[in-house]
């Protein structure tokens, strides 16, 4: 992770929990305590946190400049971009991903899409002798340096934004393989409607996914849930797993019980 997408993060988390140690900030952020501490000294001169003993606090009233300071610390400007969403709902997004671990096998060969919460999965993923099939170029970039796995890219019409492949050359190449397991998000699960994504080409991508897995485990943090979207991929039929941090809707479990989709809260 790139120190800005570090720092826009140890923001959103003390925005969420007020108060945050620094043992709880690494273990967020996957990097070293001596890093961390090093962040934190950087946005508290910047003004936007507070040093407290052991950890940090958001500053209280920020001034004009201190909230400049903090808008320029996203890369990407889009309020759709890759880069943002790793930004939102990122605890929820780590728990889930976490929880799917266990889904795991050596020998599988397996898809993440290109949804920031497989990005999430992906930087968890233990040494495994694994096939990881994606259209994602970060999942890439995140995943390139283990070599115990076998990468393979998903080529085709290149999203900037999304920063992600999608059209008939990724539907194609996704063709040539057995899949075993399908890890993927979605915009909105509305227990009426289904799944939705985001873009049609992403809604068309993961169609031509759901339909190539035998498994589709689907990784939704709560905010996602009972919300629609731009595109309609199908229904909660084509799922075997929902898994969520937060789960509150027993019309939407009974939806599912019905149509024998499994759910696991992280």
């Amino acid at each position: 992770m790139l120190p800005l997408e570090r720092h826009r993060l140890i923001v959103e988390l003390l925005g969420q929990h007020g108060v945050m140690r620094v043992n709880e900030i690494a273990q967020a952020t996957r990097v070293s305590r001596e890093t961390i501490r090093r962040d934190l000294s950087e946005l508290e001169r910047k003004g936007i946190l507070t040093r407290s003993h052991g950890g940090a606090l958001a500053a209280e009233n920020p001034l004009p400049a201190t909230r400049a300071a903090a808008s320029a610390l996203p890369v990407e400007d889009s309020q759709g971009s890759f880069q943002h969403r790793t930004l939102l709902h990122s605890e929820g997004k780590m728990r889930v991903a976490r929880k799917a671990l266990q889904f795991l096998q050596p020998g599988q060969t397996i898809v993440l899409d290109g949804s920031s919460t497989s990005w999430f999965l992906a930087r968890q993923m233990p040494e495994m002798a694994l096939t990881v099939i994606t259209p994602s170029i970060r999942i890439l970039q995140t995943l390139m340096s283990r070599r115990s796995l076998h990468l393979v890219g998903l080529g085709g019409d290149f999203s900037p934004t999304e920063e992600s492949f999608f059209g008939e050359t990724a539907s194609r190449t996704l063709r040539e393989y057995a899949i075993d397991t399908l890890f993927f998000s979605c915009q909105g699960l509305e227990r009426d409607s289904g799944l939705y994504a985001g873009t049609q080409a992403h809604a068309a991508l993961l169609k031509q996914m759901l339909l190539a897995a035998r498994q589709t485990v689907a990784l939704v943090d709560g905010s996602k849930l009972g919300r629609t979207g731009v595109a309609r991929i199908g229904g909660l039929g084509e799922l075997d797993c929902l898994m969520t941090e937060r789960f509150v809707d027993p019309l939407l479990e009974k939806e599912m019980t019905w149509h024998n989709v499994s759910l696991q809260i992280a």
